[in-house]
């Protein structure tokens, strides 16, 4: 074995890894603004990074979320059949008390933001659009 092929291999493994943290910090900054312009303060680390795919066909539940982003001024019929990533934060600036975390999920495609809810995880929870200061 080569040590100038060892020493190419580590490099390109280093190089792979900054641009895939900076690429993540980039879209998270980008998220993180995104939010601020609808009025919602979140925790600057996302509790949750997921890739996602949107269905090239809605069904009801993808309907659903859609007439929620349409409260939002936003659609997400042009990204039928694309992949994304879903970045998920702790809304610290909720103006009701609802007795648990209230999140903020935000859809990311090519480093756009094209989606996005407020949300709680219990049986009892709520779902609404990033232009909704209230459950």
């Amino acid at each position: 074995i080569h040590y100038s092929f060892i020493i190419l291999i580590v490099l390109i493994v280093i190089i792979s890894f900054i641009f895939t943290v900076y690429g993540d910090r980039n879209d998270v900054s980008v998220v993180c603004e995104f939010l601020k312009s609808y009025g919602w303060e979140v925790q600057k680390k996302p509790t949750d990074i997921e890739d996602v795919n949107i269905p090239t066909e809605f069904d009801e539940v993808y309907k659903n979320y859609n007439k929620i982003q349409e409260k939002s001024q936003l659609d997400l019929s042009p990204y039928k059949g694309m992949k994304g990533t879903r970045y998920t934060f702790i809304v610290k600036n909720y103006p009701l008390d609802v007795g648990e975390t209230v999140y903020a999920n935000v859809i990311v495609i090519d480093s756009k933001p094209v989606a996005g809810d407020i949300m709680t995880v219990s049986l009892n929870g709520f779902m609404h659009s990033l232009s909704e200061l209230g459950a």
